[in-house]
């Protein structure tokens, strides 16, 4: 074989050799899903003052947020902010000396989509002269938005007694995803759970308002926080205290 075509020969299998393919799979729920559902959860979360529950042994029920999706992120990201405020979390419900039982009010996303332009369209037969199919979607202007919501509420009754001694109230938070087409060219992506926007993967300035979150009124009278621990502002959100336990109590029930 002429040298030229022994080369050319080696050239096309080098690049033969150095061909691959890249699998790509799908799952059930998108990561912008679960992101706009758990960040929802967790500014929610974040509103809720654990600290009149510093120091007592408290054991959390979960039976009524059993079954909702995310739901071991949901107690696990409960227990990590009741112990960082100083809870005193165990395991079976006898060991404690308060019962704190959470509750789920909304959990889900909604989505919104706007276009200017010309809409999918399905072309019947029946029009003469034409054939029948499907024209493409044509966008000038497209755009997708994306929420998720999170509402939920705690309260924590006495084991013993059964008496409320503290409520967390009602917390709502949301986070959001926009992607926004122009002629074709995008998205544009920003949103509460985007950093920043980007554009094709380009950073851009920041379009969005900040993340909204809704917190529940001021609850006037509440009583006093636990012995030993600094007095609470009177606006404390939501929270509630009627029945500080005793010394003797706590002592009961320490590890």
């Amino acid at each position: 074989m002429p040298r030229g075509r022994r080369l050319i020969a080696c050239a096309l299998a080098a690049l033969s050799a150095g061909c691959g393919t890249v699998k790509q799979t799908g799952t059930a729920r998108t990561a912008t899903e679960q992101i706009l559902l758990t960040n929802a959860w967790d500014q929610a979360l974040a509103s809720v003052d654990f600290s009149p529950l510093a120091g007592v042994p408290v054991f959390i029920d979960t039976q009524y947020i059993k079954g909702t999706i995310d739901e071991g992120w949901l107690v696990s990201s409960l227990r990590q902010a009741m112990l960082s405020q100083g809870v005193l979390i165990r395991s079976k419900p006898e060991q404690a000396l308060w019962i704190l039982e959470p509750r789920v009010g909304a959990y889900g996303t909604d989505s919104y989509n706007w276009l200017l332009g010309v809409p999918q369209t399905t072309v019947p037969v029946t029009l003469g002269g034409l054939p029948a199919g499907t024209i493409p979607e044509i966008p000038i202007i497209k755009k997708s938005h994306q929420q998720g919501i999170a509402k939920l509420a705690l309260f924590a009754y006495d084991r013993a007694s059964g008496q409320l001694v503290w409520r967390s109230g009602t917390q709502l938070a949301m986070a959001d995803a926009k992607d926004v087409y122009v002629g074709g060219v995008g998205p544009v992506q920003s949103g509460s759970i985007r950093q920043r926007d980007k554009r094709v993967g380009i950073n851009v300035p920041m379009i969005s308002d900040p993340t909204p979150r809704l917190v529940a009124p001021s609850t006037p009278g509440a009583a006093p926080p636990l012995a030993d621990k600094p007095q609470e502002p009177p606006d404390l959100p939501g929270a509630s205290l009627k029945l500080p336990p005793s010394t003797a109590d706590l002592d009961a029930f320490a590890p």
